[in-house]
């Protein structure tokens, strides 16, 4: 004969009452006292989603735990997925352990309010428009039936306008172009994804109108173009790189003739400095030296001839030496050669024994 410690039947799942898209009620009948064997403790429900009902994916199996401690028959079972379906089981356990489980009970979740959407843009402005954008969200809890946008001004205080809302019926839609909005003026906008059970929690953001003017939008246009920032990029790196070949030339220098330079710019004072030590110099200045050479020439001459004669004549006997020989003459020519030779001619002196 074999002792069973545990409890050895399971409970009967009467129903499973939907309180909300995540929420449902669980009632189940409890087992006789002689089949628990031992002090009872509670209940305890396992439950696991199956598949989704918004695209009919298989889910993998993912038990989930409740336990109920005493003598109870009913349950909660909260955070469930909406638009979803489940299986449930429910058994007993006393302080030895867990009996079996009752037959799976099948459940269906319904829809519920989506998430709120992924995110929300604002991608362009203009003195009265502006351009919103935004990604469905992570959840959408059911069929997506579209969105609801609204908008309203708000300033630096207390004050905010009237709340403006715009129903957006396309589920499919990413973006929306709102008009006829103030100038120079803050908004902030709302949006909420919507199924056939309501709309979710909103995401927000704020932006301001441009001012008034032909051109107001024009600068917040091109500055978001990827060519535009392109060009400012390239422009700042070409003008780096000029500035940094304008620094190395100026730091290495150059190099010039010091006399070209005077040439191009002469200094009046170092001029008339030169002028006073060395003087101009020209050909007139040379035409006077050679007319003296052929005077001096010429003066001479005739004292070339006298001397001729007094060689051959009865001219002064105090020109030769006891002996006889040519004193004077050579003396004479001596002297004379001595002049002479600044004028490039030469006398020649005929001696008799």
């Amino acid at each position: 004969m074999i002792i069973k410690w545990e409890p050895d039947t399971a409970p009967v799942v009467v129903s499973v009452d939907i309180i909300n898209s995540t929420l449902v009620k669980v009632t189940w009948s409890t087992i006789p006292k002689d089949r628990v064997h031992g002090h009872l403790k509670g209940y305890q429900i396992n439950w696991w989603k199956t598949k989704s009902l918004l695209d009919g994916r298989i889910h993998p199996k993912e038990v989930n735990i409740l336990r109920f401690s005493g003598q109870r028959n009913y349950g909660m079972v909260p955070s469930l997925d909406a638009f979803s379906e489940f299986h449930l089981t429910v058994l007993a356990y006393n302080s030895k352990g867990a009996g079996p489980e009752s037959e799976p009970y099948i459940f269906q979740t319904p829809e519920g309010v989506p998430e709120q959407p992924s995110f929300l843009k604002v991608i362009k402005v203009d003195k009265d428009t502006a351009t919103l954008s935004w990604n469905r969200p992570m959840k959408l809890n059911g069929n997506l039936t579209g969105y609801l946008l609204q908008y309203q001004i708000i300033n630096d205080t207390d004050e905010i306008g009237d709340l403006n809302e715009i129903n957006i019926t396309t589920p499919s839609k990413s973006s929306w172009h709102l008009s006829n909005l103030n100038a120079t003026t803050k908004y902030k906008f709302y949006l909420r994804a919507c199924t056939s059970k309501g709309c979710g929690k909103p995401v927000t953001e704020e932006s301001a109108t441009l001012g008034e003017g032909k051109y107001a939008g024009l600068y917040d246009d091109i500055s978001t173009q990827g060519w535009f920032i392109g060009l400012m990029c390239a422009i700042a790196l070409l003008t780096l790189i000029l500035l940094t070949v304008c620094f190395v030339k100026r730091n290495k220098g150059g190099k010039y003739s010091v006399k070209e330079k005077e040439d191009l710019h002469p200094d009046p004072e170092i001029q008339s400095a030169k002028d006073e030590t060395f003087g101009e110099y020209s050909d007139s200045d040379e035409k006077p030296l050679k007319g003296s050479l052929r005077s001096l020439n010429r003066n001479m001459q005739p004292t070339e001839s006298a001397d001729s004669l007094v060689q051959y004549g009865e001219g002064d006997h105090g020109l030769f030496s006891e002996d006889g020989s040519f004193i004077g003459a050579y003396a004479g020519s001596k002297e004379k050669g001595s002049v002479e030779s600044n004028g490039s001619s030469t006398a020649t002196f005929p001696l008799r024994a």
